[in-house]
């Protein structure tokens, strides 16, 4: 079966996240995540279609029924269906305007190189892989992760490692506040402090 152009799937794949996020921001980010993860599942996407769509969303994008995690949700399950372990998927969202939410949620292998600021709950549940960040990220990074690694170039916001069980991360500038329910590794400039 031939593979459709760049511009099909695009237009393919822009379909799904407008479906998507109807109803996205009722539910809960597991729930959202199984959502988009459902929908995304009739398309046959490289990691390349995924970065080229991420860098074209825009805020006309979202309705009163979606916000900025729903975007990361979305991208994170595209990633999740295709990316393998020695993969790496460049992202960026220049339309945006602000940052996105839960990338790299439940991130299982693979490498995300993710350019500029991210929002929330980067890494969330990630269980192995690993995730670079060019700028800062805000709060609670590493929520619930059991495994990989997350490098933050910049800062990091409060409540860095909430209920995480394992895996590395590394901030290079300020942090917020590290969780007491911490259990894995978190390391400011080399040193590791919690």
């Amino acid at each position: 079966m031939a593979r459709e152009n760049s511009n099909d799937i695009t237009y393919a794949i822009a379909k799904i996240f407008r479906e998507y996020i109807v109803d996205a921001n009722s539910l809960t980010s597991e729930e959202s995540y199984k959502s988009a993860s459902s929908k995304i599942e009739r398309l046959g996407l490289t990691l390349n279609d995924v970065s080229i769509f991420a860098g074209l969303i825009n805020r006309e994008s979202f309705s009163d029924k979606a916000n900025y995690w729903t975007a990361g949700l979305f991208i994170s399950a595209a990633i999740n269906k295709i990316i393998k372990k020695n993969d790496i998927v460049t992202l960026d969202f220049p339309n945006l305007g602000c940052p996105v939410d839960c990338i790299g949620y439940r991130l299982k292998q693979g490498k995300i190189a993710f350019q500029g600021n991210v929002g929330d709950y980067v890494g969330e549940r990630m269980s192995e892989g690993e995730i670079t960040i060019q700028g800062s990220a805000g709060y609670y990074v590493g929520y619930n992760m059991s495994g990989g690694e997350i490098t933050i170039q910049g800062s990091a916001g409060g409540h860095v490692g909430t209920y995480m069980s394992g895996g590395v991360i590394h901030i290079e500038g300020q942090i917020g506040s590290i969780s007491e329910s911490c259990k894995g590794r978190i390391y400011r400039r080399g040193m590791l402090l919690g």
